[in-house]
């Protein structure tokens, strides 16, 4: 048979079809090699892409960020679809507001040399070790950030380059007295109002509503009648503080601790000590002898500091009078230790000591013996750290055999509740924003609306709520979110129609009223309203409604002798025609301080620096390109 198949390859048919395979396999070759996959890119700014690895470094550095101002709470937020993808698409705007910045930097011709980049990367604390650059921790982070060191370099300065133009922005901008007591002058300027108020609940007979109208609302607010995800859930709850409510023991035991721990229950000795040293690195008679001679003086009456000033030749602390502070076991030499402790009355000195060091005399210039309280003092604290004890031993026991428990029978809490000597808690449905106690604890609200632990329908593992105290949990019922039915909500949306409906006829009203162009009082009589008169109201602070307040400052200025005349809506749908009669002026002379001239340089300079993104912003052309189906869970 294999000869067969050789003389059959041997044929022009056979030839033709076995060099058309080589040439197809020779073909997808070369195309791997000169083919490269293409990195994915999720914003093009004005030609210049936005690499999806960029943008996810720059998430996760915005992520840690929050975590760590946040902390727990952001795993509630982070566990929000609607808020993360506001949280990605926020970070995409802020990586193309930094492109934006690079590229204007480029076209002003910003530049940094490489001496400054040199000197900004090697002050980075990041690559130091204890405060000096270090080459080997350099590459190694670059390494484990996937950077090679140019184009590091390179990053650094374009950053230098883009906080160049920040300094230039920020730098040039300042603060003049004029503009602050302007502000001032405006802040604490008064006007003098009259108003009257046109009621919506006044046109409540004169709306009719139909089920067009309903329908009409219904459709156009529908994401106002979704109903939340909700979750009935059973648990039981282990913390070593209950336990330790049901701790008992015995008066004996309390004594036993006593004895056990007396170190606890009182203060230790404490000791300080001066000396005059005489350094010999070995046995000196002639030093020793100078020393005995210091001992001689001292024991007669001579000021141990004098002496310790003018002899020892520790000079660190012969300025203090030879102090040492405290004498700590273990710190000093064996020998100077051992007659430094044997010292026992104040005032008392050593004789002359030899250590490594040379040749020392000892004072004990402060000593507080040992003290130990009584244990119908400490009673009430050796309960209680008897209790903890306990309950710590007990708490950690029982959480083993709980998982084990909650493990082995995963379909029910009643044996694991049996085991902790516990009942199962049940609640009644809630969502995400109603939960309460110990199941609104972020990482318990995870796992309950986690959809693939709804769907196992099984105990969680043990979850821990804080130091010492746990929870299993389990999804008794859930009802997933849902758009309730016109039917369910045709009470809500009807009210919702009738009061829209009222707050569109006020509005009408006053408009109307505007239109005739007759005075104030003459308006309030036609809409068969009462003025409400306002002297000298404030910009901010007081009874007057913060609505009717902020049109009234938002209006003009009246002429001489006139008065400025509008209307402004509430959000209850009341219509409220506003007169402003007179404006009063406070004249600010006074010199600002050096910190309000800065303020208000910030200010302007925030202003201006939004302004040119803006600008830039709107001069780009940018396409995003962001997937909005993003896992949350790969950040």
């Amino acid at each position: 048979m294999l000869e067969r198949i050789r003389e059959g390859s041997q044929g022009l048919t056979a030839k033709i079809i076995l060099g058309l395979v080589i040439l197809t396999f020779a073909l997808a070759g070369v195309g791997s090699y000169l083919s490269t996959p293409t990195e994915a890119v999720v914003a093009v700014v004005n030609g210049e892409d936005i690499s999806q690895a960029s943008y996810d470094q720059a998430l996760q550095n915005e992520r840690a960020r929050m975590q760590q101002q946040f902390g727990e709470m952001y795993d509630t937020l982070a566990a929000d679809p609607a808020y993360m993808a506001s949280f990605r698409s926020d970070v995409l705007e802020r990586v193309i507001d930094d492109t934006l910045q690079k590229q204007f930097a480029r076209t002003l011709g910003l530049r940094v040399g490489d001496e400054q980049v040199r000197q900004t990367v090697t002050s980075l604390p990041e690559f130091q070790i204890d405060g000096v650059f270090s080459t080997e921790r350099f590459n190694a982070l670059l390494r484990q950030a996937g950077y090679q060191p140019a184009q590091f370099r390179e990053m650094v300065r374009e950053d230098l380059s883009t906080g160049q133009l920040m300094q230039g922005l920020v730098g040039s901008e300042f603060g003049l007295a004029s503009e602050i007591n302007l502000l001032l002058s405006l802040q604490q300027q008064t006007r003098d109002l009259r108003y009257f108020t046109i009621n919506a609940a006044a046109y409540a007979e004169t709306v009719s509503v139909t089920d067009e109208m309903l329908q009409n609302y219904y459709q156009q607010n529908i994401a106002r009648f979704m109903t939340p995800e909700q979750v009935a859930a059973e648990f039981v709850e282990l913390s070593a503080a209950t336990l330790a409510q049901d701790i008992e023991f015995t008066a004996q035991q309390i004594a036993e601790y006593y004895d056990a721990n007396q170190a606890r229950f009182g203060k230790a000795e404490r000791r300080e000590v001066a000396h005059i040293m005489l350094e010999s690195d070995a046995e000196n008679a002639e030093i020793a002898a100078k020393a005995g001679s210091l001992l001689t003086e001292l024991q007669n009456g001579a000021d141990f500091a004098e002496l310790a000033k003018t002899h020892s030749s520790d000079t660190f602390s012969a300025e203090n009078g030879g102090a040492l502070g405290e004498l700590v076991a273990g710190q000093m030499d064996p020998a100077f230790e051992a007659a430094g402790f044997a010292l026992t009355q104040q005032g008392q000195l050593s004789e002359v000591i030899k250590s490594e060091f040379g040749y020392h005399i000892i004072k004990l210039t402060t000593f507080e013996p040992a003290v130990t309280q009584p244990l119908n003092e400490v009673r009430a604290e050796i309960e209680t750290l008897i209790r903890q004890e306990q309950a710590t031993a007990l708490f950690y026991d029982l959480q083993q055999r709980l998982a084990q428990v909650a493990f082995e029978q995963p379909d029910n809490l009643d044996e694991a509740a049996e085991v902790l000597g516990a009942q199962v808690q049940t609640t009644d449905l809630f969502s995400r924003d109603t939960a309460s106690g110990v199941l609104a604890q972020p990482n318990v609200l995870n796992r309950l609306f986690d959809p693939r632990f709804i769907s196992e329908g099984l105990n969680s593992d043990v979850l821990e709520l804080a130091r010492e105290h746990v929870v299993v949990v389990r999804i008794k019922t859930h009802n997933p979110a849902r758009t309730q039915s016109l039917d369910d909500v045709k009470e809500q949306v009807t009210a919702a129609v009738r009061q829209d409906a009222q707050a569109k006829q006020a509005l009408a009203r006053g408009a109307e009223l505007l239109a005739t162009g007759v005075s104030l009082a003459d308006m309030a009589t036609q809409a068969n309203a009462e003025i409400v008169t306002a002297a000298a109201v404030s910009r901010f602070g007081g009874e007057l409604n913060a609505e009717v307040r902020s049109k009234a400052f938002a209006m003009p200025k009246p002429a001489e002798g006139a008065s400025s005349v509008d209307s402004v809506q509430l959000t209850n749908g009341d219509v409220v025609v506003v007169s402003v009669d007179n404006v009063t002026a406070t004249e600010v002379t006074a010199t600002p301080d050096a910190s309000q001239l800065e303020a208000i340089s910030r200010q302007q300079a925030e202003l201006h620096y939004q302004a040119l993104l803006a600008t830039l912003k709107s001069q780009a052309k940018i396409t995003r390109q962001l997937r909005t189906t993003e896992l949350t869970e790969a950040f």
